[in-house]
């Protein structure tokens, strides 16, 4: 590691972190991060391998980037985009204030007083009504041309809850990044994972005896990278001049909506009227496995066809992220198997660091990096299940808890790194598992305020969660002669830094500005649930009994939705079997992520691509064999960089007429 990539990666995160999220919430510009393939780090990643470094080589060879400097940049920024919009700063601060501005006209709310059930120390001004700290955050204090100053925040408002939440944030960081590093020996080296996302970056990076992009002397490379950037540039030209020519990526088939009505009906079936094609996508699983491509593929229309068939049988398949359904509750069964079957696979690996971890005992077939990752693993989820505990909430709460996001995390991570799933999100959040499993009244209003706020801060919208950014850029530092532990104590070290500088800046924005609050509109569902509770209790006079349950007590009075056990053992055994059959018979046609995918609209929108990409590698490996594949794979990859390349400019340019005119371009989008 250089000292100049060191700290051109940690500005870099910062910037991100900071600006980036002041550029989603204030200017009407293009969002920098959207899932993790985000379209500004890899555009600029292109940009820079492709055309600037190139330059600086030829001005001074000093001035030239080695591939490991720039793979070590390129993961500290993966690591700023984990903060910047719907990793954390979406909810963060706001998910803090806004409900306190909203309990002030909510009769519900007033008449169950549901904002007192939460610890004082997780809102801001302890959930006290205040134009000083709630007013003025959804009012701008600053003109436009005069903010205020840094001091005019009411940081004595603040101080308690950015101290308990980051304490919080930062121990989830640490623990995540310790199990990625921990994970990483398994999956990298030993289960040779393909990491999609990461590949497209070492691909840039890899240079011959001379200095030279090896990818960038292919043909084929060219020939694929030149089709998707003239229709970005095209089809952007078209945005700014609806008179010009596009070209189509999107098709109609809404027909389907008059000819199958009630299929049509069922939740995620538009995808089949209206799908799109994504270039990227295609070339991304043109370089899966053939059974996860196929597997992503059909993942969509296997899971409407399911829906539909249990909606016409009469079966309630409504639910929510909050309190849990049939889907949200098959699809959690398919991850616990998942992480079973991850462990199972590594189970010797893990066992080994595990012992040494614990008994200080030196063991064959461990490395110190995973020993030491092991054991900041298991300090730093104790310090947090120390922390949730002090605040309030009950102790086997607080395991199941941050186990369950943990083990969201994993399995996510996981997919990322096997399947290239760059814009993810499951179906299931840790509350509506809890509520499941305990029942909804059993659980009562504190816990359930409490485990929201936690679900909303840490895993709200996972499609941008830290995992799979760290996974990534542990991969890619690795591929270019970095260790693996240094590189994780730098990701953590960046994340620190990032968000011990952003966040402060952040809510200076949010008082200068009027507060971003689409974060916390979504936070406020959590006190809509716990009312409900309340007015439950209160009709069944239970209320003051539960709320003095002791954690014994709680577990002793569980009462378990009807439906929970046979939904998640329904999605367990459903893994567990495909997983059982890929390993043991080579013809096995899918991946379990055709279950882990269930309802999930991220993985329905992209279905027609993941479909398209299979289909071409298909078609290639049958007509040519193998060694058509390998020769036809640099044009796959340029047409990835292609499309991202293309993509990165036209962002650029809205950017550029931003700076100009001050006011938006017209409707654009990429993912």
């Amino acid at each position: 590691m250089t000292l100049r990539a060191i700290i051109i990666g940690l500005i870099a995160a910062v910037v991100m972190a900071a600006g980036g999220h002041y550029c989603e919430a204030y200017l009407n510009v293009p969002g920098l991060v959207r899932g993790h393939l985000p379209l500004s780090v890899f555009g600029l990643l292109i940009f820079f391998a492709v055309v600037v470094n190139p330059l600086l080589g030829k001005l001074r060879s000093s001035w030239r980037q080695r591939p490991r400097e720039i793979a070590l940049i390129l993961a500290l920024l993966l690591v700023g985009c984990s903060i910047t919009s719907a990793g954390l700063l979406r909810v963060f601060p706001s998910t803090l204030v806004y409900p306190i501005l909203r309990a002030q006209v909510q009769p519900d709310w007033q008449r169950t007083k549901i904002l007192e059930y939460t610890p004082p120390a997780l809102l801001a001004n302890r959930g006290v009504y205040s134009e000083e700290v709630v007013g003025n955050f959804v009012t701008p204090m600053g003109d436009e041309g005069n903010p205020i100053s840094i001091t005019d925040v009411p940081w004595h408002a603040w101080g308690e809850p950015l101290l308990v939440w980051g304490g919080i944030i930062i121990l989830t960081t640490l623990a995540v990044i310790s199990l990625s590093v921990l994970v990483h020996r398994q999956w990298a080296r030993r289960e040779r994972l393909r990491y999609p996302l990461a590949a497209l970056a070492t691909s840039l990076l890899e240079c011959d005896q001379n200095g030279r992009t090896k990818i960038l002397q292919n043909k084929l490379f060219w020939l694929g990278l030149v089709i998707p950037l003239t229709i970005q540039l095209v089809n952007g030209l078209y945005a700014w001049f609806p008179n010009s020519i596009q070209i189509p990526l999107s098709f109609d088939f809404s027909v389907l909506n008059e000819r199958f009505p009630k299929f049509m009906s069922t939740p995620l079936a538009g995808y089949f009227a209206g799908p799109r094609l994504y270039p990227a996508c295609v070339g991304l699983t043109f370089l899966l496995a053939s059974d996860i491509g196929f597997s992503l593929g059909i993942t969509n229309g296997l899971g409407v066809i399911a829906m539909y068939v249990m909606i016409s049988m009469g079966m309630d398949i409504s639910g929510n992220y909050l309190t849990g359904g049939y889907r949200e509750w098959q699809t959690f069964g398919s991850f616990l198997a998942m992480a079973l079957m991850l462990v199972y696979i590594g189970r010797r690996y893990y066992w080994v660091t595990l012992k040494q971890a614990v008994t200080f005992i030196p063991e064959a077939e461990t490395e110190r990096s995973s020993v030491l990752a092991l054991q900041a693993l298991i300090l730093s989820m104790a310090a947090l299940i120390g922390v949730l505990v002090a605040v309030g909430l009950e102790w086997p709460l607080a395991v199941l808890g941050v186990f369950l996001i943990m083990l969201m995390f994993l399995v996510m991570a996981r997919l990322n790194a096997e399947c290239g799933t760059f814009f993810y999100k499951p179906t299931w959040l840790m509350p509506g598992i809890l509520v499941g499993l305990f029942g909804f009244t059993t659980l009562g209003p504190k816990a359930i305020v409490i485990l929201g706020l936690l679900m909303f801060l840490l895993s709200g919208d996972p499609f941008e969660c830290l995992m799979p950014f760290a996974v990534n850029g542990l991969k890619v530092t690795a591929d270019t002669g970095h260790r693996s532990g240094r590189g994780g104590l730098m990701l953590a070290i960046a994340f620190v830094l990032a968000f011990v500088i952003a966040a402060p800046l952040t809510l200076w924005a949010d008082y200068n500005e009027a507060a971003f609050t689409l974060g916390g509109g979504y936070s406020c569902s959590i006190y809509d649930i716990g009312t409900t509770a309340v007015t439950q209790l209160n009709l069944s006079g239970e209320l003051e009994k539960v709320n003095q349950y002791t954690s014994w007590e709680r577990l002793m009075n569980i009462r378990p939705d009807s439906r929970f056990f046979l939904a998640v053992a329904i999605g367990f055994l459903l893994v567990i079997g495909c997983s059982a059959m890929r390993l043991r018979y080579l013809w096995w046609p899918l991946h379990p992520v055709v279950f882990l995918g269930f309802a999930s609209w991220t993985l329905g929108k992209y279905g027609a691509s993941f479909f398209l990409g299979w289909l071409l590698k298909a078609a290639v490996t049958k007509l040519g064999g193998p060694g058509q594949y390998v020769r036809v794979r640099p044009m796959m990859l340029g047409v990835v960089v292609g499309d991202l390349a293309g993509g990165c400019i036209m962002m650029l340019t809205f950017w550029l007429y931003y700076a100009i005119t001050g006011t938006a371009g017209p409707p654009w989008g990429f993912w």
